[in-house]
């Protein structure tokens, strides 16, 4: 599972706060079917949604808004990758 970044996004770092653009949604998969790409993006926006409450719960704790989202079981590569 490898998504890439659609072209008009293709500079996006990853990001770091949740009200940055993850484009998730618009990613696209090399090889594969339409289905694979459309399974690709459901993992890849659970591990974002995970994040997302890791990255509040670190944030009222301590202020803290500088995590990235996670390589780990993302499937989507960043320009900062």
């Amino acid at each position: 599972m490898a998504l890439t970044l659609h072209s008009m996004q293709s500079s996006l770092n990853r990001p770091t706060r949740p009200k940055d653009v993850n484009g998730i949604a618009h990613g696209s998969r090399s090889g594969g079917t339409a289905a694979q790409t459309k399974a690709d993006r459901v993992v890849t926006k659970a591990a974002y949604t995970t994040w997302v409450k890791a990255w509040k719960t670190t944030y009222k704790s301590s202020g803290d808004h500088s995590t990235e989202f996670t390589t780990s079981g993302s499937g989507i590569t960043y320009a900062d990758d």
